[in-house]
């Protein structure tokens, strides 16, 4: 008995250096790849630094008015969503189509829009590749909403507190101005999926036919690339493979801005995120197609 908890004891030890192994050596190579990461972002930021007068007049943009008239309503199933075509952005795409749309974003208090709730919202409209109007306001939830694990998680990234959303409306009431605001016009969103989950339950509907959808999260798979996973023999294991060309690590907003040298106006906040969301997507734009004349 003895000889097999050493045993046990020596193949747990020898699992755990293995891992640590793994992991010094994934550190190692992506400790190579750190000096030209640094060095493109350094040049996305000076190209950005030449955009910033645009973000520095945003403060100046109308405010659209948001009425509180809305109607609770029976809860809208979202399963429609999974069957929505996003657009993409190719050589033959026509810039001048695609510089006018609404970027959305929202806070929440978590992933499940079952369970969880929404806390803030935003979307801007933008035409010929300008902001022209701004839709934002706080949303109080059901305050148990505020009690979960989740939530607390959540709040604590984002810094909204509950004393912020003192006398906001709730979700309902204000979606039929969201709806006026949006109009017909093509939708943006960073995994988009996730904040039409929500709203679409609370009765926005985005399925008249001319709708158009474009989601920076899956445009990005389709423009950059990540490290593959490959079978390493050196560590026995399977590992990012840094050796190999690739330009980013994921597609989460805080890379693909960090990639692109935008400076975050508000990170983690639907107001801030529907700005950078909508920068992010102007680059890749300008990766597929040339674009004069605009303005962020």
């Amino acid at each position: 008995m003895k000889c097999d908890k050493e045993l046990k004891a020596q193949k747990q030890a020898e699992e755990k250096a293995k891992a640590e192994q793994v992991a010094a050596m994934v550190a190692a190579r992506k400790a190579k790849e750190e000096a030209e990461k640094q060095a493109h972002i350094a040049a996305r930021k000076a190209e950005w630094n030449q955009r910033k007068a645009g973000i520095a007049a945003f403060d100046s943009v109308p405010r659209f008015q948001i009425r509180t008239d809305g109607k609770k309503q029976r809860v809208q199933p979202v399963s429609f969503l999974k069957e929505l075509t996003y657009s993409r952005i190719t050589a033959k795409s026509d810039p001048a189509k695609l510089g006018s749309f609404v970027v959305i974003d929202t806070e929440t208090t978590g992933l499940a829009c079952t369970k969880d709730a929404v806390l803030e919202v935003a979307a801007i409209k933008v035409k010929d590749y300008e902001f022209v109007d701004v839709f934002h306001t706080m949303i109080t939830p059901p305050p148990q909403k505020l009690e979960t694990d989740s939530a607390r998680e959540a709040m604590s990234v984002n810094g909204i507190t509950p004393e912020m959303l003192e006398g906001a409306p709730a979700l309902y009431q204000i979606i039929p101005s969201l709806q006026e605001f949006i109009g017909d016009m093509p939708l943006l969103g960073h995994n988009l999926e996730f904040d039409l989950k929500f709203l679409c339950r609370a009765g926005l509907d985005v399925t008249t036919p001319k709708h158009k959808f474009f989601d920076t999260y899956i445009l990005a798979g389709k423009i950059l690339k990540k490290p593959k996973w490959e079978y390493d023999e050196e560590i026995g294991g399977y590992a990012p493979n840094y050796d190999k060309d690739y330009d980013v690590e994921d597609y989460k907003l805080e890379t693909l801005c960090n990639y692109y040298g935008i400076d975050r106006m508000d990170a983690h906040r639907a107001l801030g995120d529907c700005v950078d969301t909508a920068q992010l997507f102007r680059c890749f734009i300008e990766e597929k197609v040339e674009i004069t004349g605009a303005h962020f």
